[in-house]
């Protein structure tokens, strides 16, 4: 499982069984690691929201910007070239 490709459908997929296990069970408390990743990581997107200096007319600095803190954390989406 070298491939960062395979490697991301499979933290996707348990992720996501981990969650769906997690609201059966009334979604106990998760580690204050699991939290502090996850709130850092909504916390800079909203930062680059909330950014001004970022307010191109077709939003591609944002863009741009949001897809930085995605690989930040090691979510990867597809990127488009705008040039």
């Amino acid at each position: 499982m070298n491939d960062p490709t395979i490697k991301q459908i499979y933290a996707k997929a348990l992720g996501d069984l981990v969650l769906s296990y997690l609201d059966t069970q009334g979604f106990p408390p998760l580690p204050d690691t699991v939290e502090t990743r996850a709130l850092e990581t909504l916390s800079n997107i909203k930062a680059v929201l909330d950014d001004q200096t970022l307010d191109d007319s077709d939003c591609y600095g944002r863009i741009e910007a949001i897809v930085t803190e995605f690989y930040a954390v090691e979510l990867y989406v597809p990127r488009h070239d705008w040039g």
